[in-house]
């Protein structure tokens, strides 16, 4: 898949490396962060809608913030989400040349294409049971667009709450991401048609399902302090060879990373705790409670080819974030970065600053003792 999209030439891999997109397609289905928003938004501007007008607007934002690459930075250059206001008004997100998702905004229908693929793979595996979709009104629709027609598919859902069910597919979600991503790397004709307001009315909007989706996914981790056990990323044995994608490097930065992962759970399962990953929907790296039910969050980073300064910064952000949206949902937790090495000693300093606990996988035993005995900071 990078191969494939790398194959595309565009301003979007400025931004973005296709290997780490083609990552990102089949991550988990989250939703990017509410900040920083692409544009201000004005008020109270949702004053005039019912419940299901929210929704709807709710919804269109999230699809955004889900399935088009970098979201925030590519607003209105890769994308836009119009609102056509006839005699029932529509919103519909378009990215590159393609209509991605539509709905009314009185929640009557909502339909959106996706790449057929990974949907083909599911039911193949018996991921997706196309029965289960026949029986909750979700319809294939014959499309009338020529882009990618052979490998796309058209899908029409009754109603707000089937394309919320829908959409929290993973394999819908990744079909979502691999179309949103082939059509943002081609031309796109719609600056001149991009409404800023828009885009972070529904932006913000999007919110109120990440919020409820956060406090469901806490409340089925109750008092084990993680959503889902661990589970290491797979790499495919056959990656591209480009210059822009050191396949050898990023098969090492995938080996590293699960290494450290599986170090940290080990040395919990040593003092008798048990580590998983995620946590109330936020996709951390490892999550755990202590013996006395203090919760951590630890996010990972391997340190291979030469990259630790952009990890270590890239991982320290990380872990603020996570912290910060988990405190919002008033989940307070000790972050940890843990990393392959600490070649800059001043990264200790820099931690400490901010309150987060710093672990390398060449400190001593009695140094991970000593870290993962510590209290709450």
């Amino acid at each position: 898949m990078a191969e494939m999209l790398a194959s595309r030439r565009s301003r979007l891999w400025q931004l973005l490396d296709p290997a780490d997109v083609a990552a990102w397609v089949f991550a988990e289905p989250a939703a990017a962060p509410v900040d920083p928003l692409p544009v201000d938004i004005d008020g109270d501007w949702s004053a005039g809608l019912d419940e299901t007008g929210r929704r709807s607007w709710a919804l269109a934002g999230w699809a955004a913030r889900t399935v088009v690459p970098e979201a925030a930075s590519t607003a209105g250059r890769y994308w836009i989400l119009s609102r056509l206001d006839d005699s029932a008004p529509v919103l519909r997100l378009t990215v590159g040349v393609l209509e991605i998702l539509g709905l009314y905004e009185s929640g009557e229908a909502v339909w959106l294409r996706l790449h057929a693929a990974p949907i083909g793979l599911a039911i193949d595996a018996g991921i997706v049971d196309p029965e289960e979709w026949g029986r909750r009104g979700i319809e294939m629709l014959e499309d009338g667009t020529k882009t990618l027609a052979e490998e796309k598919l058209l899908v029409r859902c009754p109603d707000l709450d089937t394309a919320l069910w829908l959409l929290r597919q993973p394999p819908v979600i990744a079909g979502l991401r691999l179309l949103s991503c082939w059509v943002a790397a081609g031309p796109f004709s719609f600056e001149g048609r991009y409404r800023p307001e828009v885009v972070g009315r529904a932006w913000q909007a999007a919110e109120s399902l990440t919020g409820a989706e956060a406090d469901a996914a806490g409340r089925a981790a109750g008092a084990l302090g993680f959503d889902r056990p661990y589970r290491a990323a797979t790499v495919s044995g056959d990656l591209p060879a480009q210059r822009s994608f050191d396949a050898e490097t990023y098969r090492a930065g995938v080996n590293e990373h699960d290494r450290l992962c599986r170090s940290v759970i080990d040395h919990l399962a040593s003092i008798g705790l048990r580590g998983g990953a995620g946590l109330h929907g936020v996709p951390v790296d490892l999550a755990w409670r202590d013996a006395e039910g203090r919760q951590f969050i630890a996010e990972v980073k391997s340190l291979v080819g030469g990259n630790d300064l952009e990890q270590l910064r890239l991982g320290l952000g990380q872990v603020l974030e996570y912290r910060n949206r988990l405190a919002s949902h008033q989940v307070p937790v000790t972050a940890m970065l843990v990393v392959s090495a600490v070649v800059d000693p001043v990264w200790r300093d820099i931690c400490a600053e901010n309150s987060v606990l710093l672990l390398s996988g060449e400190d001593s035993e009695a140094m991970w003792s000593e870290v993962f005995g510590a209290r709450p900071v």
